[in-house]
């Protein structure tokens, strides 16, 4: 490492908001799961929704866009590709027969266990760069999605009413 990289490794970090070291997070998440998933059956958000799917067995649309922190229409169009490779199928809700319930067919079990083997190496890497553990880390991410899905319920989001500080 030069003199210039190593003042800058430990240089203090830049003030930024909570929400946009989150950003930054997610950029870095996804750019660990695209390169361990690269070669893979699934993309992360692919895998993300088949993990969805497989948690919660049988589940409602609007229960797993939930599940997923993702709008309804989203989730619907990772349910149409999955659909599309025989990946997932929809099955009539015995309690609401207005609305149906989505799980994984074999084949979309077997893409999913693949695609596992995958997450799974980069997942343990995360894990081992972490100080505290991963309960802490799980409960700190909790409280902040917690957060941000409480400000949209309470509509506390407005382009014309800025909230906290930028950046």
């Amino acid at each position: 490492m030069t003199a210039s990289a190593k003042r800058e490794s430990q240089a203090e970090p830049l003030d930024t908001s909570l929400l946009f070291d989150v950003f930054a997070l997610n950029q870095a998440v996804g750019r660990v799961l695209a390169s361990a998933m690269r070669e893979g059956p699934l993309t992360p958000s692919e895998y993300a929704v088949y993990s969805a799917i497989f948690e919660l067995e049988s589940a409602s649309p609007t229960a797993l866009a939930g599940r997923l922190g993702m709008r309804l229409t989203t989730f619907m169009d990772h349910l149409r590709l999955a659909e599309g490779r025989g990946h997932a199928r929809r099955h009539r809700n015995p309690r609401d027969g207005r609305s149906y319930l989505v799980t994984l067919t074999a084949s979309g079990l077997e893409a999913h266990r693949a695609a596992n083997r995958r997450f799974e190496a980069a997942y343990s890497a995360v894990i081992a760069g972490l100080d505290g553990g991963e309960a802490a880390a799980k409960r700190a991410l909790g409280r902040i999605r917690g957060a941000a899905e409480g400000a949209l319920m309470l509509e506390a989001v407005s382009p014309r009413r800025p909230v906290g500080r930028a950046g």
